[in-house]
């Protein structure tokens, strides 16, 4: 009865979530709609796009961890390489550069998310019927 009572105010934990990821499922519909009047090269042109746009956001950081790797690397003092593991990791109670560039690819990622998710439904329904043949496999 108290399970109800609260399943009627509350709603379900499914009703909770669907209303959590509608707006999501919403701006998929739209992109994919868009996507339905794009010729192929350019669907296949998304993913260049996508990833430049990663590359756009997490490239400093990524080249800035590379040169503290590669400056731990060429480091010949123990001190020093710990104190450049880190400023990787984040061992001294903030987060790491390794830390904030998982953050930032999370947030690009979060922010293609419908874009993306349309174009794959796209090349999908573009490809229902098609024979694909896969080479290279046993």
């Amino acid at each position: 009865m108290l399970k109800t009572l609260l399943s009627g105010i509350f709603g379900t934990r499914h009703e909770r979530e669907r209303k959590r990821v509608q707006p999501i499922v919403d701006q998929i519909n739209d992109v994919g709609e868009r996507l339905k009047g794009i010729p192929d090269d350019q669907l296949r042109a998304q993913t260049a796009k996508f990833r430049g746009l990663i590359a756009e956001r997490a490239g400093p950081l990524e080249q800035q961890i590379a040169a503290l790797k590669e400056r731990k690397h060429a480091a010949s003092n123990p001190a020093e390489r710990e104190e450049i593991d880190r400023e990787l990791t984040g061992d001294d109670g903030q987060g790491g550069l390794e830390a904030n560039l998982r953050v930032l690819t999370g947030d690009v990622l979060d922010e293609i998310l419908p874009e993306a998710f349309a174009t794959v439904r796209e090349a999908a329904r573009r490809l229902v019927g098609t024979t694909v043949q896969v080479t290279g496999q046993p």
